[in-house]
């Protein structure tokens, strides 16, 4: 591609787009939808925080609950629930409860933590 005279590289999202751009209406159909289950599971507030929390090492109860200011025992228990019911996490008896991210899980926070690198570029462009 060019640019005002000079060379500009294809980007990953250009490879993207280009692999969509050649599908058909109803493989792109089934894959918007799972994308929308994707999306569902990531609104539940708190969702992304307790996974963040659970990966840098605050597996027990308290200590994810220390971990996220402003978010309450009941909400957390909640959360928690969901999440052991959307496979994400799992809760381990022993020797103390606590919490660990299934393979389900990892493979949803490697997700999350891909978006960062949108969400720090958006921060840019939008700051300045």
């Amino acid at each position: 591609m060019k640019n005002e005279g000079q060379t500009v590289e294809p980007t990953e999202s250009d490879g993207i787009i280009g692999l969509v751009e050649g599908k058909d209406h109803s493989e792109l159909c089934r894959e918007v939808l799972a994308i929308g289950d994707t999306m569902d599971v990531l609104r539940g507030k708190w969702t992304v925080e307790v996974l963040t929390a659970i990966v840098c090492g605050n597996v027990r109860f308290k200590d994810i609950l220390a971990a996220i200011p402003n978010l309450s025992d009941k909400v957390l228990a909640e959360r928690l629930r969901m999440m052991q019911a959307d496979c994400l996490i799992d809760r381990c008896e022993l020797p103390t409860p606590h919490y660990s991210l299934t393979s389900h899980g990892r493979d949803l926070f490697a997700v999350v933590y891909r978006m960062s690198d949108w969400g720090l570029q958006h921060r840019r462009k939008m700051l300045g």
